[in-house]
């Protein structure tokens, strides 16, 4: 008998040891062999969180600390997947008047990631990508692509810039574009910290590997990609979307500047918002090696964000917003014709350069950079000229 509860005893033992069952993914994230292709969904399931952050740091004129609505995307366990989805609702930004004031209803956008789902611990840490919006948009505007970067391993944050934000155009609120230059970086920045000094109560604590950094941003958020990545040496690689001239976004600090960090443009050649002689070129000519150019041809200055789908357009004009000296129906409508390449077609042009780039340099994919290229363009669009791409000799 006393054999028998020394080994019974011993068996507890071992079990209660046993390091937890490994989540099974359904095939792997990308590593320096391995590929997966990056326009398709990655072996992760998705959970989502919104997080408020207060920069004490930072006060705004009333004296209130600055304020950043956060919204993470993260790999969570595979047992996420049968969870109900996330749907955002572009409603929420108009005043009840002004929602009355529609004459049609806009369906919220539902997406495959689920709330507050388990983190996928035992696969992490992953990096940390953070996505800034653009002038006017919101934090969650481009969702075809934060949530897939989640998918493939990444935790994805993306914040509203106070001030800066669609919610802020509806109550006349917008900020300059110089006081954007200056805010804007320091969200990132910020954020950045936030997730370096993580406590072991919070729910992602743990997850992030804070040597793997990237930032990403469309348009005012592409300004910003090219500004935090002069600012702060934590991170490693950027994509900015329809960027405006770096050398404008890098006006006020120390110059020259010379990024020693890789970068993906991702542009379009009929961008009426910002032009392509004279935002894309003068950045592309800016850059150190390497570098990579996609240049979606047909496309405009909205095919880089999920805004099309909500006919902005229409909706700023019925419920009367304005901004002073902008047509803002032009604006809207740019990259949303029907000249422009349609989302099924340019999002995974757009996934596909942009994941595949943030897996080879911070996932440590060497074989994704065998995806960068025109034949890979091709092939998804289906046909020649629809995206050209190019890069550093």
């Amino acid at each position: 008998m006393r054999l028998s509860l020394s080994v019974l005893s011993t068996s507890g033992l071992l079990l209660a040891c046993e390091p937890p069952p490994v989540d099974p993914l359904p095939f792997q994230p990308a590593a320096a062999e391995v590929a997966p292709a990056p326009s398709q969904r990655g072996p992760f399931a998705v959970g989502v969180r919104t997080v408020t952050y207060e920069d004490t740091g930072r006060r705004k004129a009333d004296g209130t600390p600055r304020t950043l609505v956060t919204e993470i995307w993260y790999p969570a366990v595979q047992s996420a997947r049968g969870q109900p989805k996330v749907s955002y609702d572009i409603l929420d930004y108009f005043t009840p008047e002004q929602r009355a004031s529609l004459g049609t209803a806009i369906a919220p956008l539902e997406v495959d990631a689920a709330r507050d789902a388990e983190p996928a611990r035992t696969h992490g840490p992953f990096p940390l990508v953070i996505f800034s919006h653009g002038q006017a948009a919101l934090r969650w505007q481009s969702t075809y692509y934060t949530v897939l970067l989640a998918s493939h391993g990444y935790v994805v944050a993306s914040c509203d810039h106070e001030e800066g934000t669609l919610a802020d155009v509806v109550r006349g609120q917008l900020q300059t574009t110089v006081e954007g230059v200056e805010d804007r970086p320091w969200d990132v920045i910020h954020l950045i910290n936030r997730f370096e000094r993580l406590k072991a109560e919070d729910p992602l604590y743990g997850l992030v590997d804070m040597a793997r950094v990237g930032v990403t941003g469309h348009s005012f958020g592409a300004l910003t990609s090219l500004r935090v990545a002069a600012m702060e040496p934590r991170v490693k690689a950027i994509v900015p979307q329809a960027p405006v001239d770096a050398n404008l976004s890098w006006i006020g600090l120390p110059s020259p500047v010379q990024l020693s960090i890789p970068v993906m443009v991702q542009a379009a050649h009929d961008d009426k918002t910002l032009g392509w002689d004279d935002n894309v070129v003068p950045t592309v000519a800016a850059l150190q090696r390497p570098w990579w150019l996609l240049d979606l041809v047909k496309g405009g200055h909205f095919t880089f964000s999920d805004l099309c789908a909500f006919d902005l357009a229409s909706v700023v004009e019925q419920v009367k917003v304005d901004i002073p000296g902008a047509d803002l129906r032009a604006v809207l409508e740019d990259g949303c014709g029907p000249t422009a390449p349609a989302a099924s077609v340019a999002q995974p042009l757009i996934n596909h350069f942009a994941v595949a780039f943030f897996n080879a340099h911070l996932r440590g994919s060497q074989a994704s950079l065998e995806l960068l290229t025109q034949v890979q363009a091709d092939a998804l669009a289906g046909s020649a000229g629809v995206a050209v791409v190019t890069s550093s000799p």
